[in-house]
């Protein structure tokens, strides 16, 4: 049997650390979540390699190194409240849940829902809050946040949910063309004043899209 403690150390030493996260809170998290109990069993012994890991449904964990540099590039804060899009089977919150106060997950797949509950009911987290509905329309009901995280590529960011930030807020996500196998990881900032954002890209990651988010089709005459 693997020794998965063993293995995430591996997994924060050899692809987290070395691309230029290097928050303490944030490795340790990474080291200390069990990431090999929110994939499937058949995906178990490959869960803290360096990629996408399929988890059914149109949902996937991301590859460790692009999701670290991607919180690590909001800056989280003890007293926090972050939405993260696209829950999945609930790593995301997990890894979240030790560096900010509060988590808002929004899931569209039930059976992630009721996953994700157990393994947060089974590790004691207590900080996290799930609700069923559209990806694309975000969580305004409990907005708003300091920061958003979209879980996979978007084609664009709907306005509806770079809206639900705090004034000052970030949301990050993987920006992707259509027919691109890679897209840019790209920070957004809300600006004093009303629908005013800057947005910068990070660097470049390969991460599928996120159901409902992919590019819309155009028809050619």
């Amino acid at each position: 049997m693997a020794d998965f403690q063993q293995v995430r150390k591996n997994m924060v030493n050899g692809q987290i650390s070395i691309n230029g996260v290097i928050i303490p809170e944030i490795l340790e998290a990474f080291e200390n979540t069990p990431r090999e109990l929110f994939v499937p069993e058949k995906y178990k012994n490959l869960a803290c390699n360096d990629e996408d890991i399929p988890l059914g449904r149109g949902r996937f964990i991301l590859e460790p190194s692009v999701h670290a540099k991607m919180i690590q590039a909001l800056e989280p804060k003890a007293d926090d409240v972050v939405l993260e899009i696209g829950g999945g089977t609930g790593y995301g919150a997990a890894i979240l849940s030790s560096l900010v106060s509060t988590v808002v997950v929004t899931e569209s797949e039930p059976e992630c829902i009721a996953k994700a509950q157990k393994l947060w009911d089974s590790l004691g987290l207590c900080n996290i809050a799930v609700f069923e509905g559209p990806l694309a329309k975000g969580n305004p009901e409990h907005g708003p946040y300091d920061s958003i995280i979209i879980k996979g590529a978007v084609s664009s960011v709907p306005e509806q949910i770079l809206e639900q930030l705090n004034e000052g807020g970030q949301l990050i996500c993987v920006i992707k063309a259509a027919e691109k196998n890679t897209g840019q990881v790209t920070l957004f900032k809300k600006l004093s004043g009303e629908r005013q954002y800057s947005s910068y890209p990070l660097f470049d990651a390969a991460t599928p899209y996120l159901q409902g988010f992919e590019p819309k089709e155009t028809f050619h005459f």
